[in-house]
């Protein structure tokens, strides 16, 4: 009798513990994980950033540029392109010193190569060093592929020495009474674009005590450098406005004409130089 119990009580404990484990057993769950995109570094090589500093300088966003040519060095140290871009960014920002620094090293590392030549003779010219300008591009002149910008900026380079040489015999030659000077009339003309940049310095010419005749824009937009036209009478005023201007923009340059439309004594373009 008592065999008899224990095996019906052995079979009712089998029982709950197969009830047990079916009623706490859970059902499985599927863990789903998001996709994640990676980018391949493959892509990421100095000249894709020196690309990509060209497409946001294209579009006035300067230290986004100056970003992407920083990482393109980085990753490539001894190149010339992104180099010489960040160079050329920091001149048009009015970085002269700085630009001029590592204009220098670029000709020392590539001194075969035109470009960087051709840029530091302009910021020569940029910073009044006419003799060092002209050797500099005249060197670049002498190189395969920069000769026609380069004798362009020559030819500025030589207009100032010019300029240059006429104010100094100016100012041995016996003193004469002239009239005063009147306040030259001023036009501002936009050549980047950039909505509202005309009328802004505007009120920076304005300031300097000088009549705004005019604002107008230059079909296509693409002037690169800007520049200030003055005609015969009017060196002194533009210089004066040229050293304004430069307080907040890179240096302009100077450009004697032999006269301007619509009476006009200076006439001042709008480059990209100083988005």
């Amino acid at each position: 009798m008592t065999l008899r119990w224990l095996r019906m009580a052995v079979w009712c404990l089998l029982a709950c513990l197969l009830q047990g484990c079916a009623a706490t057993d859970p059902a499985p769950h599927w863990q789903v994980s998001g996709v994640q995109r990676i980018g391949h570094s493959a892509g990421q090589d100095a000249a894709t950033y020196f690309e990509l500093g060209k497409f946001h300088q294209a579009r006035g966003q300067l230290a986004l540029a100056a970003d992407a040519y920083a990482a393109s060095i980085a990753l490539e140290p001894q190149q010339l392109a992104a180099r010489n871009a960040q160079a050329v960014l920091d001149a048009r920002q009015g970085r002269l010193e700085q630009a001029a620094k590592a204009l220098l090293a670029l000709v020392h590392d590539y001194p075969e190569a035109a470009q960087p030549r051709n840029n530091l003779g302009y910021v020569y010219y940029l910073q009044g060093e006419l003799a060092l300008a002209a050797g500099m591009l005249e060197q670049a002149v002498a190189r395969a592929g920069g000769a026609a910008l380069a004798r362009n900026n020559l030819q500025l380079v030589h207009a100032g020495q010019a300029a240059a040489l006429a104010q100094t015999a100016a100012a041995t030659a016996p003193v004469a009474a002239v009239a005063p000077e009147q306040a030259a009339a001023v036009e501002i003309i936009n050549g980047n674009g950039i909505r509202g940049m005309a009328a802004q310095v505007r009120l920076r010419v304005r300031a300097q005590g000088m009549a705004v005749s005019r604002l107008a824009n230059l079909p296509g937009f693409r002037h690169a450098r800007s520049q200030i036209l003055y005609a015969p009478g009017n060196a002194r005023q533009a210089d004066a406005l040229r050293l304004a201007l430069a307080q907040r923009g890179g240096t302009m340059q100077l450009v004697p004409v032999a006269g301007l439309a619509r009476g006009a004594g200076i006439r001042v373009v709008l480059g990209r130089d100083q988005a």
